[in-house]
C-alpha cells in the first residue's frame, strides 16, 4: 500500500521557475498538499524582489532562469539562513562548489518525493 503524500500544511514556499507550465504544475502540486505559495517567479529580478517582499519558510529554485543563473538569490537566502533546494536539470558537477552541500533534485521530480524533501530541508 502506498503511503499518502507528505503534507505541507502551513508551509510557505517561494517558487522560482521560468518554464510556465512547470511553474504552474509545481504550484498546483504544492497547493494540493497544503503549501502556501509565494510566486512563482520566472526571472532573477522578480525572484530577488519577491524574496524580499514575501515571507516564506523555504524556497524551491530552478538554477537556470532563461539564461540567467539563480545563484545570487541562493547566496541571499544563505545569508538570511532561509532553507532552499534546487529543482533543476543541472547536475551537481555543473554547479559552483559553494553549493556542493545544497540539496538538489533533478527535473522532472515526483511530487511526493519533492514534498518529502521540502519537509526534510525545511526541518519539518
Amino acid at each position: 500500500m502506498a503511503l499518502p503524500p507528505a503534507r505541507l500544511d502551513g508551509l510557505r514556499i517561494l517558487v522560482v521557475e521560468d518554464e510556465f507550465l512547470l511553474a504552474m504544475t509545481l504550484e498546483d502540486d504544492l497547493r494540493n498538499i497544503g503549501a502556501e505559495i509565494a510566486g512563482p517567479f520566472g526571472d532573477l529580478a522578480s525572484a530577488l524582489a519577491g524574496a524580499r517582499e514575501h515571507t516564506f519558510d523555504i524556497a524551491v529554485l530552478d538554477v537556470n532562469l532563461g539564461g540567467t543563473m539563480v545563484y545570487p538569490l541562493a547566496d541571499d537566502l544563505i545569508s538570511r539562513r532561509i532553507p532552499f533546494l534546487f529543482l533543476s536539470g543541472y547536475s551537481a558537477e555543473n554547479m559552483p562548489a559553494r553549493f556542493a552541500s545544497t540539496h538538489r533534485l533533478a527535473k522532472p521530480c515526483d511530487p511526493d518525493h519533492l514534498a518529502s524533501e521540502i519537509r526534510r530541508v525545511a526541518g519539518r
